[in-house]
């Protein structure tokens, strides 16, 4: 296996500060792909014993929350074979660090229904991920300021949860109410008197729901439905390393 980048600090891809490994070698080629180098399998750097010990020892700083793989493609059948021992000598010496993944298969039909039935060197990768983001990049489904994702068609998973009870486990990324969801608009009215059945429109409120959060917001007598929307910028940009 090849790799193309090591980060040495990333805030980006999950969460708290990270070490990250983007691996060589993909065949998505995803419309609008960032990291179409990282296509070609014999890009990069030689993938050696040499960088387990060189990301393992970056590693090793409290403010450091754990390791991120993303490629290219880690769940390519070549890279995922090298990257076991990564994972496990990860896990071996820092087991309270997670280990984020992200792949453009499908975790449900491609990973669980297919690589975890067929290969061991997939169950053995597995069993040291304790996040899964998947699903191709859709350039269509992009919108600026998504949380630790390209396009909202991706999904969080809980890796060993799914493992443990044989089913996706997905996991909310944090931001979906803001970019996914309509919040419920309600109003109430409050009465002088409570047995009077004239409505006192300056004591008429209206409130908004998200997340079975009930905050109020300003007077107003019209109530309308609002839906969020962002501005349609290419996050295609070369991410920061700080």
């Amino acid at each position: 296996m090849n790799y193309a980048d090591i980060k040495t600090i990333d805030i980006q891809d999950g969460t708290g500060v990270r070490v990250s490994i983007y691996v060589s070698g993909c065949h998505f080629h995803c419309k609008g792909c960032h990291n179409k180098e990282a296509w070609d399998f014999n890009y990069g750097k030689k993938f050696e014993d040499s960088t387990i010990d060189y990301i393992i020892d970056l590693m090793n700083h409290d403010y450091i929350a754990g390791l991120s793989i993303l490629g290219g493609e880690p769940l390519e059948p070549v890279n995922q074979q090298s990257l076991v021992k990564l994972v496990q000598k990860v896990k071996e010496k820092y087991p309270n660090k997670t280990i984020w993944c992200y792949t453009g298969y499908d975790f449900e039909k491609d990973v669980l229904g297919d690589m975890f039935k067929k290969y061991s060197y997939t169950r053995n990768f597995l069993k040291n991920i304790d996040i899964m983001v998947d699903g191709e990049f859709v350039e269509e489904k992009t919108m600026v300021n998504l949380k630790f994702r390209g396009s909202t068609n991706q999904k969080k998973i809980d890796v060993q949860a799914s493992l443990k009870c044989g089913e996706v486990v997905q996991l909310k990324f944090g931001d979906e109410y803001r970019y996914e969801k309509k919040p419920k608009v309600m109003f109430f009215k409050e009465f002088d008197d409570k047995d009077s059945n004239e409505v006192n429109e300056e004591n008429t409120n209206i409130a908004v729901s998200v997340d079975d959060e009930v905050v109020p917001i300003k007077q107003s007598f019209e109530i309308r439905e609002v839906e969020e929307k962002i501005a349609a910028e290419g996050i295609n940009k070369e991410k920061s390393n700080v």
